[in-house]
């Protein structure tokens, strides 16, 4: 029964799986699939109809997209405007949304670059400029690259082409364009994340007093998951902007998962310095105290709180959450007694509280532990909200 419901992870895996077959098939079969386009992609629409007869546009149109970013990485053929045009042609032709070409265009985009053909490949290009971030950085490439070529067919010094180049990076942070909308090149190796980091390398020593660079190069290794990354450029930014708070929040979440503690507390400590009566440098002094189950550095930053008018039902939950993160069973559920009435017109969040919490109480070692994890992550995230601390 091929047609019969399948939870989504299993279908995800089935689809990875054929999209490694299909581009396996590729690579041993290059010289048939460049003589016979058509074919080939017909072929590839064929086999998702028949393996997946449900699945969505959107996952229809990206496995094309896929597949024509590997044929293209893959072909022998010389990578001609012509050429790359016509694997686009048959590609759209295969997609269920004949829209939307962003993919295949910064794809074949990329193909060109490769081979040096930068005029061409900056038109693929300039057409998604702000639609990801990582494409106005590609054109910045494109400058910067012909900056350097020895021999440029047009009039424009070096200097002004690296103008241009610089020019575009200040765009990508004055516009703070998205990134990684484009699916098929967010892992961490592809060749537009190459470039995006080789081109932002260059922008932190051409401005290096625009903290927009930094906070991009921070979302995108928070988006790689790349934590070394991430803590290297809150290193420098701290450096250069050590009052930004954004810049501090996001040093003191990294500590913290880094399991840092001496790190997170000096990140509060200066927090503190700079910002002494501000209700975010108080709750991460509180948190850091329910991180490590530390009653008296809780207490001490809980007076300073009370002092500046923190909001006494954050407190309340903190409270609550203090003693769970002790493994105090009773004085948990008195402390979340008290917070329930201060946040009685909050009911539905805390009757989902309640349910947790009670799984902490009443649960076996396991429940009890993931219950933990998860109250603590959702007053967390409550508590960040109401403060208003991006973080």
């Amino acid at each position: 029964m091929d047609d019969a419901w399948q939870p989504e992870a299993l279908r995800n895996r089935r689809l990875e799986q054929l999209r490694a077959t299909m581009d396996d098939y590729v690579a041993a079969h290059i010289d048939q699939v460049e003589a016979n386009l058509p074919v080939f992609f017909g072929h590839v629409a064929a086999t998702l109809d028949k393996a997946f007869p449900d699945l969505l546009d959107g996952a229809y149109d990206d496995f094309i997209d896929a597949t024509t970013f590997t044929l293209l990485n893959t072909t022998r053929e010389p990578p001609t405007p012509e050429f790359l045009e016509k694997i686009l042609r048959h590609a759209m032709g295969n997609k269920r949304r004949r829209r939307g070409r962003a993919t295949l265009d910064v794809i074949v985009g990329l193909k060109l670059v490769d081979t040096g053909n930068y005029p061409q490949a900056i038109e693929y290009f300039t057409r998604y400029r702000n639609y990801d971030g990582r494409v106005n950085t590609a054109i910045a490439y494109i400058y910067y690259a012909l900056s350097l070529a020895p021999n440029r067919k047009r009039d424009l010094r070096p200097d002004d082409m690296e103008l241009h180049a610089r020019e575009e990076m200040l765009n990508l942070a004055r516009t703070r364009a998205p990134l990684n909308r484009l699916e098929v090149f967010n892992r961490k190796d592809t060749r537009l994340n190459q470039i995006f980091w080789f081109m932002l390398d260059l922008a932190f020593t051409w401005f290096p007093s625009e903290p927009e660079f930094y906070r991009i190069g921070i979302l995108q290794a928070n988006y790689e998951d790349d934590l070394d990354r991430r803590q290297h450029l809150l290193d420098y930014a701290l450096e250069r902007f050590p009052d930004n708070r954004s810049f501090l929040v996001e040093a003191f979440d990294t500590r913290v998962k880094l399991c840092s503690g001496s790190g997170a507390a000096a990140i509060v400590k200066q927090m503190m310095q700079q910002y002494p009566d501000d209700h975010g440098s108080l709750y991460f002094g509180m948190k850091l105290a329910i991180l490590g189950a530390q009653p008296k550095s809780y207490a001490s930053f809980r007076k300073l709180a009370i002092l500046n008018g923190f909001p006494r039902h954050l407190l309340l939950l903190l409270d609550a959450v203090l003693e769970v993160m002790c493994n105090h069973k009773t004085e948990s559920y008195l402390c979340f007694e008290e917070a329930k009435k201060a946040l009685a017109w909050r009911s539905h969040y805390i009757a989902a509280l309640e349910y947790i919490l009670r799984d902490f109480i009443e649960g076996d070692d396991d429940r009890a532990k993931r219950a933990k994890s998860t109250l603590f992550s959702s007053v967390d995230q409550y508590c960040m909200n109401v403060l208003k601390i991006e973080g």
